[in-house]
């Protein structure tokens, strides 16, 4: 069986250094078969999936505050709820909580600064619990997400770092071999692709299935502008890594980027249209920023109108998240197929609420958008309306500042390609120039290695 049977009770989970609240057996089994999914990626058709897990978990023992902790800051951290909504939900989740559980306050302190927009303090909650609880993967898993979503690629590498040798003093501790991928893809953000690749390889090797150290690889093998040998990787360990099935879209979409690079852009369409857009189950916000992306990457290499994608299912996720406001980064992927999919009024609401959400706050979101965010969205305005010079006049300032709205290096590759493709096609020569530069820059950072989509744009630079 490629993933747990069994899960462990109250004891097992306090001599494993997680100090559940409970003196339920069956509290505690579901709360380490949520955990478990949440952080493999997967949904347990035994257990029903992550959700029904939940729900299973929650009514179990209605006084078990750890039980509501991790369901709250699952549902938080997937950030696909209304930003305004967030503090208020988790005061009713949590209440006004003042346990004698230091595990449990602390918990609670990160969950509440987190709703309230404050994420880097929130972080350092979460490390002061790892140096009380190492072991601690619901923890682990939650300062990891929110590193990912403020840009701190130092901390999503350091963090597991800190907490890896404490966890290798031990041999059969559950979920040790996920820590492995979660090392790799810090590893492979700060650009230390090689030991990147060994980690992460270590943790397939531990467990095959794992779709985060596949995922991982699959970035450090794109770094290395090793392409073609990242195709075939999928390909050959595609059995494995699709049992991770939240993932698995985000991994097809990695593929589909290593054919955009190839120059092989109906490949990449088939496979956002089959694998990515239209399958059976609902949409979450991982899957709609990967399509926006998608969607916008393939307009760059010729494809005229995202419209040929439709999709109710996207039109309606888009719609009912167009004034959630949680993170930068999901704003800026809506904003990439929002003409698609919307009239002028709905667009105009958006940048209406966009402004109200972020001008006037204090969150760490807020501060993105004033230094680098709202001149992202002009970039886009300036593009649409083919004003390449004025995209490069807005982005090339900022490029090195980018980081801060959260997200990988892959999907931040984006803006960088938005960037190039616009140095190109401006009408002016020292863009153009530039670009020459730029295109020089992407591809020694990627092993030296000039892919398809690269020469198209070199050698537009040379006929023109």
């Amino acid at each position: 069986m490629p993933f747990r049977e069994h899960w462990r009770d109250v004891k097992c989970l306090h001599d494993d250094g997680i100090p559940i609240d409970t003196t339920s057996n069956e509290t505690a089994k579901l709360f380490d078969a949520t955990l478990t999914q949440y952080t493999g990626w997967y949904n347990d058709k035994q257990m029903g999936g992550v959700e029904s897990t939940i729900s299973r978990l929650l009514a179990s023992d209605p006084t078990c505050i750890a039980s509501r902790v991790l369901a709250t800051g699952v549902d938080l951290l997937a950030t696909a709820s209304p930003s305004s909504s967030h503090h208020t939900k988790t005061v009713e989740s949590l209440g006004n909580i003042t346990s004698t559980n230091k595990y449990i306050n602390l918990h609670t302190q990160a969950l509440l600064q987190w709703s309230s927009g404050h994420f880097t303090k929130a972080t350092e909650t979460w490390e002061e619990l790892l140096v009380l609880y190492p072991f601690d993967m619901m923890s682990i898993k939650f300062v990891s997400d929110t590193y990912f979503y403020v840009g701190d690629r130092d901390m999503l590498r350091d963090s597991i770092a800190r907490v890896l040798p404490i966890w290798e003093t031990s041999t059969d501790r559950p979920l040790k071999s996920y820590l492995y991928g979660m090392y790799a893809f810090g590893l492979g953000e700060t650009n230390m692709i090689e030991r990147a690749e060994k980690e992460a390889r270590f943790g397939l090797e531990l467990n095959p299935h794992d779709g985060w150290a596949t995922h991982a690889l699959a970035h450090a093998l794109e770094y290395a502008g090793e392409v073609s040998q990242g195709i075939d990787f999928l390909k050959k360990t595609q059995h494995e890594w699709s049992t991770s099935d939240i993932i698995k879209p985000h991994i097809d979409w990695h593929w589909a980027l290593y054919e955009i690079e190839q120059g092989k852009r109906e490949v990449a369409e088939e496979m956002l249209t089959k694998h990515i857009l239209n399958r059976d189950s609902e949409l979450i916000m991982l899957d709609f920023v990967d399509i926006a992306s998608l969607i916008y990457r393939l307009k760059l290499v010729g494809q005229n109108s995202s419209t040929v994608y439709s999709s109710n299912q996207l039109k309606k996720f888009l719609h009912d998240h167009l004034h959630d406001h949680t993170l930068i980064f999901n704003d800026l992927h809506i904003y990439f197929i929002l003409d698609d999919y919307t009239d002028e009024e709905h667009r105009k609401d958006f940048l209406r609420t966009l402004k109200e959400s972020y001008e006037t706050s204090d969150s760490d979101n807020s501060q993105v958008y004033r230094q680098v965010g709202k001149y992202l969205f002009q970039a886009m305005d300036q593009f649409q309306e083919k004003n390449y010079s004025q995209v490069v006049e807005l982005l090339y300032p900022i490029r090195n500042k980018i980081y801060q709205i959260g997200g990988s290096n892959a999907q931040r590759d984006l803006f960088y390609l938005l960037l190039i493709h616009s140095a190109v096609h401006s009408s002016n020569n020292q863009h153009q120039q530039l670009a020459k530069q730029l295109i020089n820059e992407r591809c020694l950072m990627r092993n030296k290695t000039k892919s398809k989509m690269m020469e198209n744009y070199a050698n537009m630079l040379l006929n023109d």
